[in-house]
Parts: C-alpha cells; structure tokens; sequence
C-alpha cells in the first residue's frame, strides 16, 4: 500500500526541517486518480512506466511538502534541464529510488537558507559504485572512516554517502550555477559525528559568480530503513 511520512532532519545553528516521504509499490501509479490529478511534463505519455512513476512519485511527495510548509499545492513544473522549477516564494529538492520519494521545501521569507539539495540511495547499491576517485580524494574517505569510533566505514558506503552527499551539493548550487560541475569540484573538508551526521564540503575552483572557490556548504545524513538519506544546503 502507499503511503505518506515524514523525517525532521537538522540544519546546523538553525534546527529541523521536514522532509516529506511517498512509499509507493511498482504499478500503483499509472492509471490512478493520482496519476490523472498530476500535471505532466511534455513527451510523458512517451516514457517508460518506470519513469512515470518516479516522475509521479516525487510530485506527490512535493505535493505533501507543499501542505507541511502550508503553502498551494501548484504544479511543479519541471525546465528544460530536467530540474524542477520552483515558484517564487520558496525553494526545494527532491530525490527518488525505485519505491520512495522525498522532498524537502524552504520558504526563503522564513529561512536564511538560499539553498538546498536532498538526496536518497539504497544501502544495498553500495557495492555497485566502483569509480570511487571520480567521487572523491583521498583525504575525504579517510574523514568518513574516522566517523565511526573504534571501527571504520567500508569503502563501499563511505563511496555511496561522498556520491549522496555531492548529489544534494549539486542540487543545491545548480540554481545559481546553471551549469554542470564535476563531484571533484567539491571537497569534503570536515565532519563531526552525532545523532545525525554533519559535514562542511568546500567549492574548489569558480562555478559561477556567487559560487567562488573556498565557497563553503553545510550537509548531513541519515539511515533510515535500509535507505541513506543526504542533504546540502548554504
């Protein structure tokens, strides 16, 4: 059955923030008054199920996000780079895996945030990222070893949470940047550990013209439920 939660998850110096989840089952959603209340995008009716839901999924965790935050519940429409178009008032991300949707909103009058970016991977995909020195140095996977006390991160999950956490860096500046940047464009440079893990990553070279080099970003991650749940922000 699907099914609506949501996770609070900390913004360093500035408390919590919800982030709206969809659980739904392969096939659920095509077809479904919930498919026919959604606005969809040109090509649509072209793509593959998979993708349609996906799609579907992460506009009904939006539209979730959009009542926590007590705002219209307006189609979110998406640019011609794929990413979604928010409206004005406030800015957001969403991330999705096969089964699970999230999103997450900031009303930018009641936050001092301007940015974020959210992400979600499965635990159990570890071991299918094998470029690791695309994604990070070094100096960034000894930083996530050392997370955990009297023991270490295995290489695979310290892969899998540097590639979650530069995804939501990425989702995070792309609006300012407006074009792509390499993960090694972005360095993890600090970390401390507690109930939820906060990080500081660094630009390394000029983006664009708000985004300099030494640019600083904050981020964290959580599991949940065999899921690794990431997000950026500045």
């Amino acid at each position: 059955m699907n099914s609506y939660h949501r996770t609070q998850i900390h913004l360093t110096g500035l408390g919590f923030l919800n982030v709206s989840h969809f659980i739904f089952k392969a096939g659920s959603l095509i077809g479904s008054e919930s498919e026919a209340s959604i606005v969809k995008p040109t090509g649509y009716e072209k793509w593959r199920s998979k993708r349609k839901e996906t799609f579907l999924a992460g506009r009904l965790a939006v539209r979730d996000a959009q009542v926590c935050l007590k705002v219209p519940t307006v189609p979110i429409v998406k640019a011609a780079g794929g990413s979604p178009v928010w409206p004005s008032d406030y800015t957001g991300s969403l991330s999705h895996t096969d089964s699970q949707a999230v999103a997450v909103l900031l009303s930018k009058s009641q936050s001092i945030v301007k940015g974020i970016g959210i992400d979600i991977e499965l635990i159990a995909s570890a071991n299918q990222l094998d470029a690791s020195d695309m994604i990070g140095i070094a100096s960034e996977f000894q930083l996530l070893s050392d997370l955990n006390e009297g023991g270490s991160i295995e290489k695979p999950l310290a892969t899998l949470l540097l590639f979650s956490l530069k995804e939501s860096l990425y989702k995070a500046l792309y609006p300012i940047v407006g074009e792509f940047f390499d993960f090694l464009d972005a360095e993890l440079i600090g970390a401390e550990s507690d109930s939820q893990n906060q990080f500081s990553l660094q630009i390394k070279r000029d983006l664009s013209d708000q985004v300099q080099s030494g640019f600083l970003i904050k981020a964290g991650f959580i599991e949940q439920n065999g899921n690794l749940l990431t997000w950026a922000y500045w």
